[in-house]
């Protein structure tokens, strides 16, 4: 049986995925981000979750420290993956990370469960959560008073298609 090309790319798809997902995560100025990203990412493939990163900036004047911006970061995408853990399949977590004239932007999307509307309006509120163990319920307090601080805003959307988050910093 002659091998087509086909059975060439199935053997080399696992590698070129990689060498994608490398690429593509280390786009920013940033090696603090630039990490977190990369072990989201790695952390996704455990978990079976589809996770596509796609940066559009390379964050250079990007004011708001890296290492508080990661906190952020990681956050934001621990509860995607959290949320994600209710779904069976198809379990798709996007980063957006870019830039207009007068913003850099972070978009976070994940397509699992709707938050509820109760929920929505305390998702930032310090010490909220609806994890079951302790230790929970700063995250998304804090990650606020990060992105305000610099004078960018944070705001979350949730359907029963997908739940983004979105940042937005001058």
């Amino acid at each position: 049986r002659s091998r087509g090309l086909g059975d060439v790319y199935k053997r080399q798809e696992p590698v070129f995925k990689d060498i994608m997902r490398v690429s593509k995560a280390l786009k920013t100025a940033h090696p603090a981000i630039n990490a977190l990203l990369q072990a989201k990412m790695q952390m996704a493939e455990e978990k079976k979750i589809e996770m596509y990163l796609e940066v559009k900036s390379n964050l250079k004047e990007f004011q708001v420290e890296p290492w508080e911006m990661c906190k952020v970061l990681a956050n934001i995408i621990d509860n995607g993956m959290t949320a994600l853990e209710k779904c069976t399949e198809n379990r798709i977590l996007s980063v957006e990370i870019g830039e207009d004239l007068n913003h850099y932007f972070f978009n976070i999307y994940n397509n699992g469960p709707q938050i509820p509307r109760e929920n929505m309006k305390r998702l930032f509120e310090e010490g909220f959560t609806t994890k079951k163990e302790g230790g929970h319920g700063m995250g998304l307090f804090i990650s606020k008073h990060i992105i305000q601080r610099f004078g960018g805003t944070i705001q979350v959307d949730s359907t029963s298609e997908q739940t983004r988050f979105e940042i937005r910093v001058p």
